[in-house]
């Protein structure tokens, strides 16, 4: 049986450590190219001209104390650049935002007591121009107008409305809606604020309510109106609906002095629901139930519908029973008796 020497085995250990060698260096040697070539062509590349898309914050600064900006400026514009890739690389590789845009409201408000200030887009075009680099070139602006409102006259105090669908649940019933703070500060115009009576909030969306809430609302914000706070509470009051009953007396309307009316019955029960913390001060005298004379000419019957005319606040769903009661018309003499004092002068003749 043959074997192998340890000389034998050494030299073919040395032999594939050689070939593992041998193939590490020849990797190493491509990679090394491989990236030399990138670092030609990426240096290149840098010296190519590229399109971007810049993102550019907006802040207005330079408040004065005397001046409230009724309606902010956009945040942000977008900016179409052309440049180098040397000299657009941040923004290219990073998606980073350029630098902030600053508008002074010192110097574009004027002086004027309220107003609009506008910077269109040449305007915008050279102030952002400065805070690129200078071999950059800008293509386009968006938006290609900033604008904003302000105000330096004296603020109307206005109460805080509701505006938009407040609902409860079947059984129930809204009671009334208050705000915290109950009046806010408008500023505005001179000519607009003298047309507002009140300030709404935005659009509400609430139903199905079966208990009292309380919730943050903004308030409506329009070009050139600005309300401080611009955040209110509004608390919607909810309660539960109870049936009640009460006897209500008809009575006619708009009758001939020479007629009057009957009824059978004379009274009528009045159905109705109201807000349970409300019950108690429901009296029959809060209704008035009538039947007006335009209603009973050309009637070829004795009965008739009398209807509610007259319903306290809070009630819902009032109505009567029964539906229709028989009547009659009867006539009154307007004729003047003689003066007794005429009479007995006759007597005496």
């Amino acid at each position: 049986m043959a074997t192998s020497s340890p000389t034998q085995g050494q030299n073919k250990r040395n032999t594939d450590s050689n070939l593992v060698g041998k193939r590490t260096r020849d990797i190493v040697t491509f990679l090394f190219f491989v990236v030399v070539c990138f670092i030609f062509w990426f240096v290149q590349q840098l010296e190519e001209n590229f399109t971007h898309e810049v993102t550019m914050p907006v802040v207005l600064t330079d408040i004065p104390q005397d001046l409230v900006v009724t309606t902010d400026v956009a945040s942000e514009i977008k900016l179409t650049v052309r440049g180098k890739g040397v000299d657009i690389l941040p923004y290219l590789l990073f998606d980073r935002p350029a630098d902030t845009l600053h508008l002074s409201v010192a110097s574009y408000a004027g002086l004027e007591q309220s107003g609009r200030s506008l910077l269109i887009g040449s305007q915008i075009h050279k102030v952002a121009k400065d805070l690129l680099p200078s071999q950059v070139s800008i293509l386009g602006v968006n938006p290609d107008t900033l604008s904003f409102y302000y105000n330096r006259g004296t603020p109307k105090r206005l109460p805080v409305r509701p505006f938009g669908t407040i609902e409860a649940q079947e059984q129930y019933c809204i009671t009334g809606c208050t705000f915290s703070p109950e009046s806010v500060s408008v500023y505005a115009p001179r000519n607009v604020l003298d047309t507002m009576q009140a300030i709404y909030t935005e659009t509400l969306l609430q139903t199905e309510l079966s208990k009292t809430q309380e919730v943050e609302v903004h308030l409506q914000n329009k070009p050139g109106v600005c309300a401080r706070p611009e955040v209110v509470k509004m608390q919607t009051r909810v309660d539960i609906l109870t049936g009640q009953t009460r006897e209500v007396p008809i009575v006619g309307i708009n009758f001939p002095a020479d007629k009057t009316l009957r009824t059978f019955p004379a009274n009528v029960r009045v159905v109705y629901r109201v807000p349970d913390s409300k019950a108690g001060d429901i009296k029959a005298d809060d209704f008035t139930v009538v039947i007006s004379y335009a209603e009973l000419v050309g009637n070829t019957t004795n009965r008739c519908r009398p209807h509610i005319n007259q319903t306290p606040e809070g009630v819902v769903g009032a109505h009567i029973e029964p539906v229709e009661v028989e009547y009659l018309l009867e006539n009154i003499s307007t004729e003047d008796p003689e003066p007794a004092s005429k009479a007995g002068k006759r007597r005496q003749r």
